[in-house]
């Protein structure tokens, strides 16, 4: 039996009032997903549909009405009073009609620009944080040392400090995630030891091309726990946080930028912002090898205790530039 114009015409309706940031179809019960590919009823009909996009997976919503094609790993969320959208775990779908919706990581809310925390309390929101007061100055941040042509200027087994361009510093708050954020008692600088495998052996230098392995040295933020572990690989909006299994250890890139920077990214996958965020946290993106996150790398003491520290500061007039005989250590 073929539908009725009618109930085609209301189908047609619902399906093209969908407001979504990703394609999403209104599916009937019995929804059968094998691979990447989903069947379910239509009306009256079968209907088969497959993914094209590399990675995605036919994703239902929580109420099994709807489904869209997402990245492995991410839920499909909003309705038809909001928007559709993929979001990585952690994240849900906010905003509004007036602004528009976004995945935003738990407890968060969007403005129309960036990802916001929800303030509570009479706090009102300083550099992206709730605070009661002004907030917390900024992290460090030098320039690099300049270093010889056509070198990069890393080593392994060296460790540093990433600064982004705001000042801000990259490291570990209290939940494990990596954020370029200023400093408080709360969240410190990371100090990232760069290693090509996990002996991390040392005196070997780092090229644009070679996958690097980051390990801060630091631990938690007020126990000190949890020192020495790996950023991992989390992806695709996925929060990158600490891991003491190597295997699940992120592989990064490194490349000289332009004004003595460098680009933070990915031996197979880009490296972004996981968040429209004022303090975002960073993600692998499987989608975009290309994609790179800016940073002052400034090398500083693996051990503070060493006597080698002693060079650290150079003699001349620039002890940032000017070289120091340091063979006697």
């Amino acid at each position: 039996m073929k539908p009725s114009p009618l109930n085609l015409f209301v189908f047609l309706l619902q399906v093209s009032s969908i407001q979504a940031k990703v394609p999403t179809f209104k599916i009937g019960p019995d929804a059968a997903i094998s691979g990447n590919k989903i069947e379910y009823d239509d009306l009256e009909c079968r209907t088969a549909k497959s993914c094209a996009a590399p990675g995605a997976v036919p994703t239902l919503t929580s109420d099994k009405k709807y489904f869209a094609c997402c990245l492995e790993g991410q839920k499909l969320l909003g309705s038809l009073e909001t928007a559709f959208d993929c979001c990585a775990a952690g994240h849900d779908l906010v905003g509004s009609g007036e602004v528009g919706y976004r995945c935003c990581p738990t407890g968060q809310t969007y403005d129309g620009l960036i990802c916001k925390p929800v303030c509570e309390n009479g706090k009102v929101l300083v550099d992206g944080k709730c605070v009661c007061a002004k907030g917390p100055g900024e992290g460090p941040g030098a320039g690099p040392i300049p270093e010889p042509f056509c070198t990069s200027g890393l080593t392994s087994g060296k460790c540093y400090t990433f600064t982004a361009l705001n000042g801000n510093a990259l490291g570990a708050g209290e939940d494990g995630i990596y954020y370029a954020r200023p400093n408080d008692m709360n969240f410190h600088y990371g100090k990232f030891q760069l290693c090509l495998d996990e002996k991390c052996e040392g005196g070997n230098p780092i090229n644009p091309q070679d996958g690097v392995y980051i390990r801060d040295l630091y631990g938690d933020v007020k126990t000190g726990a949890n020192k020495g572990q790996w950023l991992d690989n989390s992806k695709d909006g996925a929060h990158i946080r600490k891991t003491k299994d190597f295997t699940s250890a992120g592989k990064f890139s490194l490349s000289k930028w332009p004004c003595g920077r460098y680009c933070l990214g990915g031996a197979e996958w880009g490296v972004g912002p996981a968040c429209p965020s004022q303090t975002p946290a960073i993600t692998f993106f499987s989608q975009d090898p290309q994609m790179c996150t800016v940073f002052d790398l400034t090398e500083i003491p693996c051990d503070i205790k060493s006597p080698a520290n002693n060079c650290i500061w150079k003699s001349g007039k620039n002890q940032c530039c000017d070289k120091v005989d340091c063979g006697h250590l």
